[in-house]
């Protein structure tokens, strides 16, 4: 009798369970939808070559807008020789120091009808910059514009063609590829350090600070802490492991901030990698401003044959394999984002980013977001 009755209680929970893995299994197929209207951006779309300058060449640049990161472009021009920060339009930061003879204008327009420029940096509130970066690749010059390059799918498309159209170089600033503890990472996998990579996992926890500029209120004009941050973990998981994405699932919402209802303080995806390894990500804006740093940034990576993990803040990056014991491995010097763009056009290697990368990451971070809003799986 008792024998009969503990058959039953394994035969009702292996049923039980067949049922559950059946029932997610139909969820996760119904709600999964196909990536029609976004295919991937390819290499193959940028077959032609763009306009470059000799080694001893001035490069003239110019500036549009004073939001986000726009240190990386001003603050490393005194690294590059033969470059010349000439213009500056929609300026609307006073504390931002510009060298001597700079010609300031109200609007970028007006700006790109008159100046001869180069490259032209965009760093506008989030919603406006595709379209100033199609103004200046209209004007067949070369783009270093805030990430994400666009906040709508159409946008993105927008842009993709002028760049294609007018044959010039894009790039946006997914600058942390350039930062010692990835470069390490990125080396350690390349050498095949960890063997094939399997599992990553990534964060990025900031403070909020008192306030955020007023665009960060509507979803229309933020774009979505996805798109904004959480760009940056797709592409360095992407860049480190050399994997593209190929399914994801997103989740996200504000428990904090209730001032900022477009805005998302948390967010958290899962994406499967084109080996059949999975990428973990986990964003938020809630970092005590009691923390030692603004940020809090971190990567694993888990291969076949090691582990490598970044430590202490970014102060350390950590490897252990199959046939070492734990250790620490040597940071590589900062390298220069800017300088680093600037070299490419002068003929001098390649860019950090390949041309494509700044458009499928942003399409990845689009459709990541777009997981979230509609609670579904995206095949990417």
């Amino acid at each position: 009798m008792v024998d009969n009755m503990v058959q039953n209680s394994i035969n009702r929970r292996k049923y039980l369970k067949h049922l559950g893995v059946i029932g997610f299994g139909t969820i996760a197929m119904t709600n999964t939808t196909a990536n029609t209207d976004a295919a991937p951006i390819t290499s193959a779309e940028f077959d032609y070559r763009f306009k470059t300058f000799g080694a001893t060449e001035e490069i003239r640049i110019g500036m549009i807008g004073t939001t986000g990161h726009t240190s990386t472009i001003l603050g490393e021009l005194n690294e590059v020789n033969n470059v010349k920060l000439v213009t500056y339009s929609n300026c609307e930061n006073s504390n931002i120091k510009l060298p001597e003879n700079v010609r300031i204008y109200k609007e970028y327009e007006e700006m790109l009808d008159k100046e001869d420029i180069d490259v032209v940096g965009v760093c506008m509130p989030y919603y406006l910059n595709a379209t100033a970066s199609v103004a200046v690749a209209e004007k067949k010059i070369h783009v270093i514009t805030e990430k994400p390059v666009a906040i709508t799918m159409a946008d993105l498309k927008k842009l993709l063609a002028a760049v294609k159209k007018n044959k010039v170089r894009l790039t946006t600033l997914l600058s942390m590829r350039l930062d010692p503890q990835y470069q390490a990472i990125h080396n350690a996998v390349a050498e095949g350090k960890i063997g094939e990579p399997i599992l990553a996992t990534a964060q990025k926890s900031y403070r909020f600070g008192e306030s955020r500029p007023e665009f960060y209120k509507k979803i229309e004009t933020y774009g979505g802490t996805i798109p904004w941050i959480g760009i940056h973990t797709l592409d360095y998981i992407h860049y480190t492991t050399q994997l593209d994405y190929t399914r994801v699932v997103a989740f996200q919402g504000n428990k904090d901030h209730p001032d900022y209802p477009g805005f998302q303080d948390y967010a958290g995806m899962l994406l499967e990698m084109n080996n059949g390894g999975t990428a973990m990500v986990n964003l938020d804006y809630l970092r005590p401003e009691t923390a030692p740093t603004h940020g809090d940034d971190r990567l694993r990576i888990v291969g076949s044959e090691g582990v490598v993990e970044i430590k202490d803040l970014g102060e350390r990056v950590e490897l252990i394999t199959s046939t070492q014991g734990l250790y620490d491995i040597e940071l590589p010097a900062r390298k220069s984002f800017f300088a680093d763009f600037i070299s490419e056009l002068r003929g001098q290697g390649k860019h950090v980013l390949s041309p494509e990368e700044p458009f499928e990451m942003t399409r990845v971070s689009l459709l990541a977001h777009q997981s979230a809003v509609n609670n579904t799986i995206i095949n990417l």
